[in-house]
Order: C-alpha cells, then sequence, then structure tokens
C-alpha cells in the first residue's frame, strides 16, 4: 500500500514540476499528460486532473477557463493571490501568458462598472495578441 502511496506523490511531483517549469504559461491536461508521457511517466487523464483537484485546493494551482468550447488550462501560481487581481496577456503565436500589473487596471474595471453597471471577471479576462519577443521576430524576417 505504501508504494502506491509513493508512486502517486512521484505523480503529483512531476506534475507539480512540471507546472512550476511553465508558470508563465497555461498548460492543459493534453500537454500535462503529453509530457510526462515524453519522460517515460505514463499517467492516465483522471490521474492528472485528481492531483490538479488537489494542488487547486491548496492554492497551489489556479484554473482558467476562457470560454466554453475549450479545455480548462492550469497555471502554478504558489501562493501569489496577485494572480487574483490582474488581466492576463496571452501570446497566439508562443503561448507566453503576461501577468499585467497596471494602475489603469483598477481604473477600466471602476468605469465599466459604474458606467455600464459590469463587474469583470479578472480571471478570466485573458487579451489575445503578439507579445513583443514574437512581433520583433516577425519584424526580422
Amino acid at each position: 500500500m505504501s508504494n502506491t502511496n509513493g508512486y502517486k506523490t512521484k505523480q503529483r511531483e512531476a506534475i507539480l514540476n512540471y507546472l512550476v517549469e511553465n508558470k508563465n504559461s497555461h498548460v492543459t491536461v493534453g500537454k500535462i499528460s503529453d509530457f510526462l508521457e515524453g519522460t517515460g511517466n505514463h499517467v492516465g487523464v483522471t490521474t492528472i486532473y485528481r492531483h490538479l483537484d488537489k494542488l487547486l485546493e491548496q492554492g497551489l494551482v489556479k484554473k482558467y477557463t476562457v470560454d466554453g468550447t475549450t479545455s480548462a488550462c492550469f497555471q502554478y501560481s504558489g501562493d501569489e493571490e496577485k494572480c487574483n487581481c490582474h488581466y492576463h496577456l496571452k501570446c497566439e503565436k508562443c503561448g507566453k501568458l503576461i501577468h499585467m500589473n497596471c494602475s489603469r487596471i483598477s481604473e477600466l474595471c471602476s468605469h465599466i462598472m459604474r458606467s455600464h453597471g459590469f463587474a469583470v471577471d479578472l480571471c478570466r479576462t485573458v487579451f489575445y495578441g503578439v507579445c513583443q519577443d514574437c512581433k520583433e521576430k516577425t519584424e526580422v524576417n
């Protein structure tokens, strides 16, 4: 029985390590599964979800659902509560996720609430575009 628990601990550790290494990206369960498979660790999707649920409960991971048609994404957040307080910018070329901390965000949210009676959900608000690095690469080519 302890071998099973140790194996599950190794799975959790591998998943958490992958999330930490990719903390600037939103990753899907499919990406996690592909990574684990590539390292010789076959972990079922159900098991990955179970570990992610535990990491969510512990506050180590955040879950993002951008729309109802794409898979949920996960991101390591550690104990960073600040991740709830900003918009995300997602590069459509490289997938990089940028946490946008800007004083104008609170001004914009206040304006939207005051003038339009709408409270913006910062956890689910993602602006899509092209990051500076990818833009520069495109300009060079």
